[in-house]
């Protein structure tokens, strides 16, 4: 949770440090020319899916992933986007990732002119990473130890389909909050764990994950308008100014005092 603060925090810094940028606003549908954007995303809360869990153990909150990806726009509401991901998925005493080119379209659903644009995704992660990861690892406190067994195998393509929605700020410059579901073809993890008392756990998935991304995207090409001052984002800005300016103002009176 502490990694999603800081997302949060990242996000919010970054997009009140822009100002001024104009792009008709939006998904761009509505401006003559190619339109397209890049993206920072970083997962605030991801999890493997488990098939089998008899014991409910928690895998803990150590999952993680990131992505960078570039977004072209189309007609009606069209878009076809590919980039970096990265994700680890956690359980507790072992973990497996995933690596590699992610490619897929977009359907966007609002006039163009709104500042928030929901929309629906479908697509493809190619992982280059490894295919096996079976490891045999283990933890101690105390009189109390654990051994943990893993066999894991990782799917070449994963099948993301995903809701998401655009929060612009400034008219170029959005929020991003998506989720996506990944379903990976032929893959499949086993683990099973044993302590020196004897007690013992399992845990199964069948390469299934979820996960809650944060991020901001940028749209290209920029242009400077005034409608960026009424914007959310010059709202909150222009708010964070006026605080500013209250501040040293009562300061200057205390000292002058």
């Amino acid at each position: 949770m502490e990694s999603g603060c800081k997302w949060i925090g990242c996000c919010l810094l970054s997009m009140l440090s822009v100002q001024g940028i104009q792009a008709q606003f939006y998904t761009g549908n509505d401006v003559d020319g190619a339109r397209w954007s890049l993206g920072f995303t970083g997962g605030v809360f991801v999890r493997p899916i488990l098939s089998d869990n008899p014991q409910r153990v928690s895998t803990g909150d150590g999952s993680e992933s990131f992505g960078i990806k570039g977004e072209y726009f189309l007609p009606k509401k069209w878009a076809v986007y590919a980039g970096y991901e990265r994700t680890e998925l956690n359980y507790g005493y072992s973990s497996r990732s995933l690596e590699g080119i992610g490619v897929g379209v977009k359907r966007y659903f609002v006039p163009d002119r709104w500042f928030v644009q929901p929309y629906l995704g479908a697509g493809w992660l190619f992982n280059w990473g490894d295919r096996h990861e079976d490891s045999t690892t283990g933890a101690s406190s105390g009189n109390w130890s654990i051994e943990v067994r893993q066999k894991a195998v990782n799917p070449r393509a994963v099948f993301v389909p995903s809701v998401g929605v655009d929060f612009y700020l400034f008219s170029s410059v959005a929020f991003v909050i998506r989720y996506d579901l990944g379903l990976g073809l032929g893959s499949h993890t086993q683990i099973e764990a044993v302590d020196n008392k004897g007690v013992t756990y399992q845990l199964r998935d069948k390469g299934m994950y979820q996960r809650l991304n944060l991020g901001i995207k940028v749209t290209f090409p920029m242009r400077f308008s005034q409608q960026d001052g009424f914007s959310l984002g010059g709202i909150i800005g222009s708010l964070i100014e006026n605080w500013f300016y209250r501040l040293d103002q009562n300061s200057r009176e205390y000292y002058y005092r």
